[in-house]
């Protein structure tokens, strides 16, 4: 009796998983859009020669954007979306990670400014998949092939992932 009544609870519930999972992209493109802008700004403050902090905030900022990224990439592996989406979302998941340690070490303004041009072109490149990511899996080419959760070094461009 309760199996059945489980069976359509989980089955009612498939839609608005999904589609929180698109608004969620769609909140990520936008935190992308905004962390883009302000690590604009922090180059340009960085290009001019003043010394730059990096704030608890923007950190936290990043390591969230980093979280959500990886979150997104579980939610297209069991979407049964495009592999090459889901190495997306871990790769920058994996970046962001990797230029916040670098931004908090005590390296030069070279180094910092280099972390933030890394960042800022892959936020820019965020909005664009958050987009991608919001289309329904009709609308993409998804992969037929899953592979043992692994990305592959070479898993394609973004850009023929986004067409």
């Amino acid at each position: 009796m309760l199996k059945p009544l489980f069976a359509c609870a989980a089955i009612a519930a498939l839609p608005f998983g999904a589609q929180a999972s698109t608004d969620l992209a769609r909140q990520w493109g936008l935190e992308a859009s905004r962390l883009s802008a302000q690590t604009t700004e922090m180059i340009l403050t960085v290009d001019q020669g003043q010394s730059l902090e990096i704030s608890g905030t923007y950190a936290l900022d990043v390591y969230r954007f980093a979280r959500t990224s990886a979150e997104l990439a579980r939610w297209v592996d069991t979407a049964d979306r495009s592999q090459t989406m889901s190495c997306i979302f871990q790769d920058m998941a994996a970046e962001s990670e990797d230029q916040l340690m670098v931004l908090e070490l005590p390296n030069g303004a070279e180094a910092q400014r280099e972390s933030l041009s890394r960042l800022a072109s892959m936020f820019s490149d965020a909005q664009r998949v958050a987009i991608a990511a919001q289309r329904p899996v009709s609308n993409l080419r998804v992969q037929t092939a899953k592979s043992s959760g692994t990305c592959p070094s070479d898993h394609g461009s973004t850009s023929d992932a986004l067409n």
